[in-house]
């Protein structure tokens, strides 16, 4: 009787089916390993056909989901199958809004040292975001629920899929932002999430976290308002910067500075070099390394460092140029 192949022997066959993920033979080997048992099994073939275009795996996909939500704290530990087949039917585009609504409300405890811990909240967060795809009139109240959720990554996951809805989201994110959030991360999220969806109308908003009282904040909505290339950003950053006596402020700001890609913000952070100033001169050298294929601009660098700190910052100019 043959010998029944063992996990690290399907595993290592799904391996080497990714080299050719368009072949008939692949998605029939592909098919079949969706239908097993083993959610690691399942979550390494479903990486395999997230990347595939144009697939025809959603039935066999939302079976597979289906089947690992009955008894999923044994059948699916981590979440590992449910969540690699939910980023696959969001890569195709998968119009299973009831799918995507049992997800994001899905709460999945498991033993971890010294208690229990819920291991859905990446689950939920990519649910979230499948409700917004798909168009749910549900999705606003499901991710301002996800926002309140006592996970961090559900709450980030909230704030990313917000992003997407463009002003209706705007209250929320700016709520959440006002009330605070013990995660920092979270609140980046919100105010990315601002900037990237509704920018103009965003912009004030952020703007006033870019200030040495929000220490947790001021760096990331300084690169929020920097990335969006709004006009105006850099004489924004640049008047936050001459208004203030914090030196670890002013380092920050010096990289969004370079980031509105400004030749104003090329212009500042040489006059920076040329103060002399070690810590301030070197956060200038580093948000200059952004433009290391400019050689106008290196040469204007090492021609603006002088002083007795030169041989110091001459060194960290090569390295952040190399």
């Amino acid at each position: 009787m043959a010998k029944t192949p063992s996990i690290e022997d399907r595993l290592a066959e799904i391996a080497t089916l990714s080299k050719a993920p368009d072949a008939p033979e692949t998605r029939t080997q592909l098919r079949k390993h969706l239908a097993s048992k083993t959610s690691l099994i399942v979550a390494k073939a479903a990486e395999i056909v997230a990347k595939i275009d144009d697939h025809d795996f959603s039935s066999d996909l939302i079976a597979a989901f289906q089947r690992f939500m009955k008894d999923p704290a044994k059948t699916d530990k981590g979440c590992a199958a449910k969540i690699a087949i939910v980023k696959a039917l969001l890569a195709a585009e998968c119009d299973d809004e009831e799918l995507y609504r049992t997800g994001v409300r899905h709460v999945q405890h498991e033993p971890t040292w010294g208690g229990r811990s819920d291991t859905a909240a990446p689950l939920r967060a990519l649910c979230g975001l499948g409700l917004v795809q798909v168009g749910s009139p549900d999705a606003m109240n499901e991710l301002a629920a996800l926002l309140a959720d006592k996970e961090a990554d559900g709450r980030i996951g909230s704030a990313r899929a917000l992003s997407h809805c463009g002003p209706t989201a705007a209250p929320l994110l700016r709520f959440k932002v006002l009330t605070g959030d013990e995660e920092p991360a979270v609140l980046t999220e919100c105010l990315t999430g601002l900037m990237t969806s509704m920018p103009s109308a965003s912009f004030e908003f952020v703007s006033a976290f870019v200030d040495p009282r929000h220490s947790e904040l001021y760096e990331h909505a300084a690169l929020a308002l920097a990335e969006s290339r709004l006009p105006g950003v850099f004489e924004l950053l640049k008047e936050k910067w001459t208004s203030t006596f914090d030196r670890e402020f002013k380092q920050t700001l010096l990289l969004p500075m370079a980031l509105t890609r400004e030749d104003a913000a090329r212009d500042f952070l040489i006059s920076v070099l040329e103060s002399g100033e070690i810590k301030l001169a070197t956060a200038a050298i580093a948000a200059l390394s952004i433009y290391r294929d400019d050689d106008k601009l290196r040469k204007r660098a090492e021609e603006a460092i002088s002083g007795p700190k030169k041989d110091e910052l001459m060194a960290a100019l090569r390295r952040a140029f190399n």
